[in-house]
């Protein structure tokens, strides 16, 4: 049985850490893009369904007009988008490290605030995905404008640590 997480601000460095091989981490790769993409593609739609007859309406533009604006802003924000979510993913070293802290999350030597004064876990789940690899799925929500908004990391569970990815989401719940 493995010890529970707990936090000391004053002796803690990590709660946990988790090494995956360059092959490992493809294969989950592979998985993340996909989930991504298919993210971002359904945010482009949602912008084209919603923008091109806000144009027309609002400015009395053409529908061609409309599309003509609306669909390459559609495809940056959603390219934008998917740049910036998965460039945590990107391979650095040989051996791909992730450690969790208390506050943030370090992977690829990229970190991932997730609770911190503009930002928290609004969910944390394990999630099985299509190819058999468990993911740790964690929406991190931060405060905009028109309201509060969020955006999921998906972390591959090593197979010997599904209890460890367990004790990090009972951590978490109770940090926060």
């Amino acid at each position: 049985m493995s010890k529970p997480l707990t936090h000391n601000s004053n002796a803690i460095d990590f709660l946990e850490t988790w090494e995956f091989s360059s092959q490992e981490w493809h294969s989950f790769l592979k998985t993340a893009t996909e989930l991504k993409k298919e993210d971002n593609i359904y945010i482009a739609i949602a912008f084209l369904i919603l923008g091109i007859p806000f144009l027309m309406l609002v400015r009395g533009t053409t529908f061609l007009m409309a599309t003509a604006i609306v669909a390459p802003l559609a495809i940056l924000i959603s390219w934008l988008r998917y740049n910036y979510a998965t460039s945590y993913l990107k391979l650095k070293h040989k051996v791909v490290k992730i450690h969790f802290h208390p506050d943030y999350i370090l992977i690829n030597d990229k970190k991932i605030d997730i609770n911190n004064k503009n930002r928290w876990i609004k969910n944390m789940k394990i999630v099985d995905n299509k190819k058999g690899i468990q993911l740790l799925e964690i929406d991190i929500a931060w405060r905009t404008r028109k309201g509060n908004t969020f955006d999921e990391t998906r972390i591959p569970i090593p197979a010997n640590k599904l209890e460890r990815a367990q004790a990090l989401i009972e951590f978490y719940s109770k940090y926060n």
